[in-house]
């Protein structure tokens, strides 16, 4: 484990339960509070207040400025973490549903280099053979065109495949710059996933239904298409709150429209 990660884990634990998982939490809910503030807050004692205040301070999650208690960089990321490892009855619906606890999991995980490498090369690879289909499979920014799908820009083999390849790189590296480099190009990989995922499981189910004669799986995969949209949006916002330390409610709503409904728009304007 690296020393960001080291540390992370460690106020993590140190976080975790009792009263400074109250004070942190009521942090991240409210924003900077007064020492007045969060005693009436948390029902407690002056002394017991400034003790929990300096074991918080010892971590690295808050500091002390101007009569007033903020998060730090680390304890925002780490209050982000602690209110998703609630127990699911607990967890919003909006958390369960965009699959926020299973993001954790993942950029917690020592695999994480491993299984985000694994999924980059395999988008790459698959938008290569998708750039080989007539017409050929597309990513134009956050949109999938061309090969069974609702829209078609009919592009010459190497334009489709730079196209796509210049727009899966310009997704990782701006997650990482907009973020001032807080989201890794591999955790943004995590957020992606099911942008990534899409044109191989696209790719199989039309051949699958030439294979079969059954071509509804076709309209399965365009369904799929905007499921895989949604999805993207929900786990992509909960990367970003976890490691930027904004709320997961907020940070969804900018998601939805870019990866969500935008698209959907732009698929369904030839329809008007």
């Amino acid at each position: 484990m690296n020393s960001a990660g080291f540390f992370v884990e460690r106020a993590i634990y140190g976080v975790a339960v009792g009263r400074r998982r109250d004070i942190v939490l009521l942090l991240q809910r409210e924003g900077p509070l007064s020492l007045a503030k969060l005693r009436s807050s948390l029902g407690i004692s002056a002394s017991t207040l400034l003790f929990e205040l300096s074991a918080l301070e010892s971590l690295g999650v808050i500091r002390r400025e101007d009569s007033l208690v903020y998060l730090t960089e680390l304890g925002e990321k780490v209050a982000s973490i602690i209110s998703t490892m609630e127990p699911l009855k607990s967890l919003s619906f909006l958390s369960v549903v965009g699959l926020r606890p299973l993001v954790v999991w993942l950029l917690m995980s020592p695999f994480l280099h491993i299984a985000a490498s694994v999924l980059l090369m395999g988008w790459v690879a698959a938008l290569m053979f998708g750039a080989l289909q007539n017409p050929p499979l597309a990513l134009l920014g956050v949109v999938y065109v061309g090969y069974y799908l609702p829209l078609s820009l009919r592009l010459p083999l190497h334009y489709a495949l730079a196209l796509s390849l210049i727009s899966a790189a310009a997704l990782v590296v701006a997650s990482h710059l907009l973020t001032r480099r807080r989201v890794t190009p591999l955790k943004a990989a995590v957020g992606l996933a099911p942008l990534a995922l899409f044109p191989a499981v696209h790719l199989t189910l039309v051949y699958l239904a030439h294979t079969w004669e059954f071509p509804y799986l076709v309209t399965l995969s365009q369904v799929l298409l905007f499921l895989a949209l949604l999805l993207t949006a929900t786990m992509y916002a909960a990367v970003h709150s976890l490691e930027v330390g904004t709320t997961y409610e907020h940070t969804l709503i900018r998601t939805l429209l870019i990866f969500f409904v935008l698209p959907a728009l732009f698929y369904l304007a030839p329809l008007r």
